[in-house]
């Protein structure tokens, strides 16, 4: 019995030291090091470690895993640009379908909504099909148009096609259909990357009624190709918008680290990693010490060429 208790106050005292030290949280001190600075792809890279800390996280320098980026919540130097496949069959009534742009729109998809938001025509900055009275166009693709002009920070961006049909001059079918194979939108940052935003299905279209009139639709489902407008011969006046969701083309989720070393975790002597393609990678490492109410950080960075 005498024995327990002097191992119990020894455990007791113990502890205690222990949580004396853990009290006080120190500035981790590690240094990091490679065998050497160039490797090649998918070869293995030994990261050896000097020091320890209770949680470390690695951050390759990939893209998305960049710590330079780990708070970084909108993109910028972008260049938002869209192209579009149109073509016009039948009827005679010229430029009646537009492409618009608003960035105060409220996502409330009612003609009171629609009509207070500000739209830019960006029609004119796209190369259209056209046809012949009563004719089939041929189906035509635009260039890549920018409106990065138009893009104002921390605000969304929508896209609305805006078809406006005229009531009949002659008693017979006059208003065209409209087909669109392609919508495209990409924000490009350079000449090598390109991010792409969003396509003609993932716009996500609905139409809204601004001059209501029994004939005349928008079809979003029937047809795996494209979006379309039919005037079904309708001889009345109408408008009707397709309109896209919401996009946030420059917002971004923040570069995410790996957790590789948690704190009940045993001492991290090295890690090793391998890159699936050819670059010059900024590697870092963040090595933290903490407590219920201290934290203290550390972070190491190294470069490595892999060819």
């Amino acid at each position: 019995m005498k024995t327990t208790k002097i191992l119990f106050a020894i455990v007791i005292c113990l502890s205690t030291m222990v949580s004396c030290v853990r009290d006080k949280i120190v500035v981790p001190s590690v240094n990091v090091t490679t065998g050497r600075e160039v490797y090649k792809v998918n070869e293995e890279v030994r990261f050896s470690f000097d020091g320890a800390a209770d949680m470390v996280t690695f951050y390759s320098g990939e893209k998305g895993k960049e710590y330079k980026h780990r708070n970084r919540v909108e993109l910028e130097g972008g260049d938002l640009r869209l192209n579009i496949e149109t073509q016009v069959l039948y009827g005679i009534q010229p430029n009646n379908l537009k492409l618009l742009v608003s960035t105060d729109f409220n996502g409330k998809y009612a003609k009171q909504d629609v009509e207070t938001a500000k739209w830019t025509d960006i029609s004119d900055r796209l190369t259209w099909c056209t046809a012949a009275n009563g004719a089939v166009g041929v189906r035509t693709i635009s260039d890549y148009a920018s409106i990065k002009d138009l893009i104002e920070p921390g605000k969304p961006v929508f896209f609305a096609f805006k078809y406006v049909g005229l009531a009949s001059t002659t008693g017979s079918a006059q208003q065209r259909t409209w087909r669109v194979y392609q919508f495209n939108v990409q924000n490009k940052f350079s000449d090598t990357e390109t991010i792409a935003v969003t396509n003609r299905t993932g716009a996500a279209w609905t139409s809204v009624v601004m001059l209501p009139s029994e004939k005349g639709v928008w079809n979003f489902t029937s047809d795996p190709n494209m979006i379309f407008y039919n005037p079904e011969s309708n001889l009345l006046d109408v408008e009707k918008w397709a309109i896209s969701k919401r996009f946030d083309p420059n917002k971004v989720s923040p570069d995410q680290g790996t957790a590789i070393k948690k704190y009940p975790d045993s001492d991290l002597k090295e890690y090793v990693y391998k890159f699936t393609s050819p670059g010059e990678y900024e590697v870092s490492f963040v090595f933290v010490n903490g407590n219920y109410n201290d934290i203290q950080e550390t972070v190491k960075t190294i470069k490595v060429t892999v060819k």
